[in-house]
């Protein structure tokens, strides 16, 4: 059974869609892990839901099938976020720090 190319290019879309999320969740999710109990809690949450994202994503978009180039884009998109997530956290603090007139990080933006 073939797969067209507009259908290839459309799940590698959704892919890349649902890494990002699964980065941006994870760093939100980061925010909450303070150790012992709260981290416990925090990473079963993680990777039930990823569990769930991925299998809506194997039944929606991938059309009953996990494809490897899918699961690929998601975790370079994944791993992109957790990158580009430095990057802005160090923008931001810099912007912070010029508001503010010192050149202090706010805590908000280390917990980020």
């Amino acid at each position: 059974m073939e797969l067209p190319v507009s259908l290839q290019l459309r799940e590698l879309a959704w892919a890349l869609a649902a890494g990002l999320g699964a980065g941006l969740l994870y760093g939100l999710l980061g925010l909450f892990r303070r150790g012992g109990r709260g981290t416990v809690l925090t990473d079963g949450l993680y990777c039930l839901l990823l569990l769930a994202g991925l299998s809506a994503f194997t039944l929606w978009a991938g059309r009953g099938r996990l494809r490897l180039f899918a699961l690929l884009a998601m975790g370079l998109s994944g791993g992109l976020w957790l990158w580009l997530r430095g990057l802005v956290r160090r923008c931001l603090s810099r912007l912070a720090g010029r508001r503010n007139g010192t050149g202090k990080k706010e805590k908000f933006f280390k917990k980020m």
